[in-house]
């Protein structure tokens, strides 16, 4: 009988012991998301091309990252670009209960783009088209976006943004949209 009542209580002690940890180890939250890895839909859908996005927070207003783009063909869509490298610096514009690096927020970024652009030089004098031409070149921009971020519980997020960005250096282009609808996850 003795045994018995021994082997069930180093059994079961050992048990009670494990449930209160992990009882006081769900109290204390996981080590919070500090990153997110997003993809634009909307340029893989209207051009073949692919625009990931990279975030990491600072806090829960701020953030920083980089926007990676490839154009596999600039003769269709809306962007003449065939590459951009681009890092930004956003701020969460929410409500003190629900900071968490979600909602409305705007961003300002600078980039690095190179691309290729046909455009017709313009004889005023004689008030007649003259020839096309093809430029190619690598710009220099800054812009703006303003955008909503949704994210779920299961940390899944879409975004949805728009803006601008202008190019610094001289060029037939001078300025390129940028717009889109991600998807993505943080971790």
């Amino acid at each position: 009988m003795k045994r018995s009542t021994v082997l069930l209580s180093l059994l079961i002690i050992p048990g009670i012991l494990l449930s209160q940890y992990k009882a006081q180890d769900s109290l204390h939250p996981q080590d919070p998301i500090k990153n997110e890895l997003k993809l634009n839909m909307l340029e893989l859908l209207i051009m073949p091309a692919i625009g990931i996005t990279y975030e990491h927070y600072l806090n829960p207003t701020s953030s920083f990252g980089i926007y990676g783009f490839v154009n596999f063909n600039n003769d269709e869509g809306y962007r003449y670009e065939k590459f951009e490298l681009a890092p930004f610096y956003r701020i969460y514009f929410q409500n003190h209960d629900k900071l968490d690096n979600k909602g409305l927020y705007t961003e300002v970024f600078s980039g690095l783009n190179v691309g290729e652009t046909d455009f017709f030089d313009f004889d005023y004098n004689a008030n007649r088209y003259g020839n096309l031409y093809t430029q190619e070149y690598v710009g220099i921009s800054l812009g703006v976006t303003l955008g909503y971020k949704f994210v779920n519980r299961s940390n899944y997020a879409f975004e949805i943004f728009a803006g601008a960005g202008r190019f610094l250096n001289e060029q037939e282009i001078d300025a390129y949209p940028r717009i889109g609808l991600s998807i993505g996850k943080r971790f």
